[in-house]
């Protein structure tokens, strides 16, 4: 059996919005740029697996396989469509990355993952064992022996649990551990000084207001001021911020897991905060809120599945930005209001904001001062 690796990316689904056509160009745009990435990293097959046409034609004029599908009208599965490209490819160990996954990664860290693919078998490793994008596996065919998921997120679980194979962690880096999954990321990431080409010019197009986001930023490097973060965030992290940042770190952190353990879905997310939002209403909280911090950065996700809101994607996309006049849910209409005319800058966003999104704007201040230091 061949020891070669093949990346396989996977990116779709359906735009029902002007946003989400917007988010779609910088997705696209990170595609190409990780298939850039990947060849340099001596990825020899890529096989791009899409629903649309203009990726695939982008993706073909850089020499890689694509498996174009158009948008069909019954619900996407991710693991049987994963099985069934390493089944008709014979692929021998695999690579997964979602289409918008670790935008920052390097050539560098792609080579180490197909190295130790390459070097092992029986063995998987991804970016997060919990709540993973990118998962690589060996053997491929391993998949058919776990049960397939709905979503890729319970990948590596299921492959150790029930495929057998032993997980190997990958190094704690920005560039495995910050995705591109709401407009909040988007901001973020047009931020970075280490976005692709590709990416960085889809970025300019669609030229996002970063006043919030530059706002965090400065108060993170204040040593007189307070961020309150607020989200699914694990120990590592606030250990990261709390030696990193200027100012003082305010972390509530629950409902680690609503995602991938399907609690969302089943309507179990209880929040604390939530709770006292409910308590407080809207203003009340925001307006404490400007009183124990000079900037939130906010994972609203865990809030809507305590709140039992059934929302739209786009209009979750519209809160992050604060388009409040575009909002159809009027509970989010409300609270995104409250939220964005707060007297301190909010940042509202998912679980990549409060994880990757905010090592990704440390990471960004310490490259523009050092840059900034004399020579």
């Amino acid at each position: 059996m061949s020891s070669s690796v093949t990346l396989v990316i996977f990116e779709g689904g359906r735009i029902e919005s002007e946003l989400e056509e917007l988010m779609r160009q910088v997705r696209k745009a990170i595609v190409i740029d990780q298939i850039v990435k990947a060849q340099a990293g001596g990825f020899e097959q890529i096989i791009v697996v899409t629903s649309y046409k203009d990726l695939a034609e982008a993706a073909a004029r850089f020499a890689v396989q694509v498996d174009y599908q158009p948008q069909v009208t019954e619900e996407f599965h991710f693991g049987e469509q994963l099985l069934k490209i390493i089944t008709q490819r014979k692929i021998a160990k695999a690579l997964y990355m979602g289409g918008a996954a670790a935008p920052l990664i390097s050539a560098q860290e792609l080579r180490y993952i197909r190295t130790l693919l390459e070097n092992h078998n029986h063995v998987v490793t991804a970016n997060n064992y919990f709540s993973a994008d990118l998962v690589g596996f060996a053997p491929a065919s391993a998949l058919a022996a776990a049960s397939l998921p709905r979503i890729d997120n319970t990948l590596p679980q299921l492959l150790v649990g029930e495929a057998n194979l032993k997980f190997i962690p990958l190094q704690r880096s920005l560039g495995l551990h910050f995705d591109l999954d709401t407009p909040a990321d988007l901001l973020v990431l047009a931020n970075h000084p280490g976005v692709g080409p590709h990416t960085k010019q889809a970025i300019i197009e669609a030229d996002p207001d970063l006043k919030q986001c530059r706002a965090i930023k400065q108060v993170m490097q204040d040593y007189q001021a307070d961020l309150v973060v607020y989200g699914r965030v694990n120990s590592s992290l606030f250990q990261l911020l709390d030696q990193v940042t200027h100012c003082r770190i305010r972390l509530y952190s629950e409902e680690r897991g609503l995602k991938a353990l399907g609690r969302d879905m089943r309507g179990e997310a209880r929040s604390l905060l939530g709770e006292m939002i409910t308590a407080y209403g809207y203003e009340r909280f925001f307006n404490f809120l400007s009183q124990i911090c000079r900037g939130a950065v906010i994972d609203s996700r865990i809030l809507f599945a305590h709140w039992q809101w059934d929302l739209t994607q786009t209009d979750r996309f519209y809160s992050d930005l604060g388009m409040i006049d575009r909002i159809t849910h009027p509970g989010l209409r409300e609270f995104t209001a409250a939220a964005h005319g707060a007297s301190i800058p909010v940042m509202l966003g998912g679980h990549s904001l409060v994880t990757g999104g905010l090592w990704a704007l440390l990471d960004a201040s310490y490259i523009e001062r050092q840059n900034a230091a004399p020579v």
